[in-house]
């Protein structure tokens, strides 16, 4: 099925899914994205060799709400309000890090998060190159970047936001046993910094001895529908 360009998304897909206005220009934002079919998002991931046990697809609407909560707490917890401001400016900075549409997280066999890389940070934005600051280099990855080493939440918690191509809730429980998990967020409005990371990470993995299990969460739709307003979503609904 064919779908109808949601135009009236562009400006507010640039607004609010990076960094910052230009900065999204220059990583090639579609500033007219589709609304993807399951097939079309399929045939996509094939494209990008993503098996189809682990090709998922992230509930934008309650990550991002569990993600409030989470950071709230944290605030309350750690007693920090905006007077403090180098602790509210880097917790509101990791906030704004795991909101973005292209990601890496890279966590232990217990589920913990040990590493992320989020698309604020490519470097530089031409050629778009995700080794930011040689975190690549070695395994694990690391980065001395101070708020990407704030690390929230678990793989749990992400997993329990997804489901497959099927609509079928993908459950932490469900993944094998390995010494490390791997997760990339991609979607097609961000298409080249998606593509790269893809690639980036896999010829990563091919250097690397460990077993790490790969996970990939496609946010294209549940992001989209996440910033439209009724009248779109109603377009959508009458596909």
């Amino acid at each position: 099925m064919n779908f109808k360009k949601l135009i009236t998304l562009s400006i507010t897909l640039i607004l609010v899914s990076s960094c910052g206005l230009t900065y999204s220009v220059i990583l090639g934002i579609d500033t007219t994205p589709e609304w993807k079919t399951d097939e079309q998002i399929a045939k996509q991931a094939k494209k990008y060799s993503i098996p189809t046990e682990y090709n998922l697809l992230l509930d934008t609407a309650s990550y991002k709400r569990e993600l409030k909560h989470i950071y709230s707490e944290a605030k309350n917890v750690l007693k920090i309000n905006q007077s403090d401001s180098s602790d509210f400016t880097n917790l509101k900075k990791a906030r704004n890090d795991d909101l973005q549409p292209t990601q890496f997280r890279l966590f232990d066999q217990n589920g913990v998060e040990i590493f992320k890389l989020v698309n604020c940070y490519i470097d530089p934005p031409i050629p778009l190159k995700w080794n930011v600051n040689g975190c690549f280099d070695s395994f694990p990855p690391k980065t001395s970047i101070e708020t990407l080493d704030i690390h929230m939440f678990p793989l749990e918690f992400l997993l329990s936001h997804t489901s497959n191509i099927h609509q079928q809730k993908f459950a932490y429980t469900g993944l094998p046993e390995a010494e490390y998990y791997g997760v990339i967020l991609w979607n097609d409005y961000f298409k080249r910094p998606s593509r790269r990371l893809i690639k980036t990470v896999h010829e990563y993995m091919e250097k690397t001895d460990k077993p790490v299990t790969m996970i990939y969460i496609n946010n294209h739709n549940q992001f989209l529908w996440s910033v439209m307003n009724s009248e779109e979503k109603e377009k959508v609904k009458i596909k």
